[in-house]
């Protein structure tokens, strides 16, 4: 089980989070569209599509590090629409598989959030500020707001639309540590990123010197322990939210 120790809970101010795959389930909505979509006849497995999706949609977003992330998606279901060969065999038309591909990325602020999001959220805002950093963009994050998670509040969001990149891009973190002093006061050593992606968050994360909380989804994207604790320098490991804020409290009682 996890221990609180790991991390001084009383010198931390905010906590900045991963939304899409840490409090909301990119990874069941992504499949979901993509199945419910004309090419979801042609699909493989779920582990194989999410894995191809998710490589064409981090080439995308190396290629167009501005474009807003529903229509990086789109784009992603495209390139894997060809990869799959389902025009050139007849299956589909090149004008379906467009409109197919901008429906499918519309769909992101309808992607559930994990059942333990809405509770924990609202209990650790009781302690902490809470700030968003988010490769998806405003449009979709709203939609998102304003559905699955509309009983959470933050207290600044940042999202890559904003920035003008996508996390694993130092950028990033550097865009929340400078913007986070400027708006809610909070230091480096005062923030906890908490996060699923070891690649998208973790590594850089380490990098720049922020602690990290680990919640293992046990997802297929980015949720790997590709070198583990060396590697990507998390302090703890949860497997939800919830049982992060099970431990904030904890230390909270205790002290």
């Amino acid at each position: 089980m996890a221990s609180s120790d790991t991390i001084n809970w009383q010198e931390v101010k905010a906590l900045s989070f991963d939304i899409y795959g840490t409090l909301v389930d990119w990874e069941s909505g992504i499949y979901s569209a993509a199945s419910a979509s004309a090419l979801g006849p042609y699909l493989p497995s779920r582990k194989e599509t999410l894995g191809r999706l998710d490589e064409h949609d981090r080439a995308v977003q190396r290629e167009h590090p501005t474009m807003l992330q529903r229509d990086v998606i789109a784009e992603g279901l495209r390139r894997y629409a060809s990869e799959l060969e389902v025009v050139k065999d007849g299956k589909l038309t090149q004008v379906l598989v467009d409109e197919t591909a901008k429906t499918y990325g519309s769909a992101i602020g309808s992607y559930p959030a994990f059942e333990d999001t809405v509770a924990a959220i609202q209990s650790l805002g009781n302690r902490f500020k809470l700030i968003p950093l988010s490769n998806v963009d405003k449009q979709s994050f709203s939609q998102t707001l304003a559905g699955p998670l509309k009983r959470c509040r933050f207290d600044a969001i940042y999202t890559a639309e904003d920035i003008g990149s996508y996390t694993p891009d130092l950028r990033n973190f550097h865009y929340l540590l400078e913007h986070m002093k400027q708006d809610l006061g909070v230091e480096k050593g005062e923030l906890v990123h908490v996060a699923q992606s070891l690649l998208h968050d973790h590594g850089p994360a380490k990098e720049m010197g922020i602690t990290g909380v680990w919640v293992d989804r046990g997802g297929r994207i980015g949720g790997e322990d590709l070198g583990g604790q060396e590697r990507f320098g998390w302090k703890l490991k949860v497997m939800t939210l919830g049982e992060l804020a099970g431990i904030v409290e904890e230390a909270f009682a205790r002290a």
